[in-house]
């Protein structure tokens, strides 16, 4: 298998956990971001969008990371760990997104307090969701099993709590599933990372 994408993005970061947690073994391709090479002609004949992550496993080529999440577990996607990815997307992902562009992607002064509030707001109500999901004991989102869903959801808040530190001292139920991935060899290796590269400065 060959995974394109630079280490710095969070959408490669879960397919490398995911990668990490399956031990198959794969190339890693370095693309996107400062190392460029989204417009190579090797590249752009991949994906249509030219954005990474891109998986390559024999005749089969995907693009968007949830997609290469399921690909890579096959039968082991429940309905409900599925359930949870999409909550992750429509959710908890945007606000995270605006979250890190005010914070980290947008000069001082062009960032807003007011749209910053908003998404801290947004990330709030999702972890409530996330709270209720987790309330009836469980050890992972889709159940007593780690899967796809907590690499999807996971693979967010290294972020969130470098930039909101405090953000879970509320969710305490989040804190323990949180800090239950948090220790797996995936997350630490490949989740656990800078992201000072990605910063714009004055």
């Amino acid at each position: 298998m060959i995974l394109w994408g630079r280490a710095s993005s969070v959408n490669v970061q879960k397919v490398l956990w995911a990668l990490e947690e399956s031990g198959r073994p794969y190339e890693h391709k370095i693309v996107g971001g400062i190392f460029g090479g989204n417009d190579d002609p090797e590249f752009a004949a991949l994906t249509p969008v030219r954005r990474v992550p891109v998986l390559q496993d024999g005749d089969v080529t995907l693009w968007e990371s949830h997609v290469i999440l399921r690909y890579l577990a096959r039968e082991q996607v429940s309905p409900v760990a599925d359930m949870w990815m999409e909550f992750g997307s429509t959710t908890l992902q945007p606000p995270f997104l605006g979250l890190f562009w005010q914070q980290v992607r947008m000069r001082k002064a062009e960032q807003d307090k007011a749209t910053l509030e908003k998404h801290i707001k947004a990330l709030y109500a999702g972890l409530g969701i996330l709270k209720t999901g987790l309330a009836d004991g469980r050890t992972y989102l889709a159940g007593e099993g780690f899967s796809m869903a907590d690499i999807a959801i996971g693979s967010l808040f290294h972020r969130i709590m470098d930039l909101h530190p405090t953000i879970l001292d509320d969710f305490p139920k989040v804190d323990e599933w949180h800090a239950n991935i948090a220790a797996r060899a995936g997350y630490r290796k490949w989740v656990a990372t800078s992201f000072e590269e990605l910063r714009v400065t004055e």
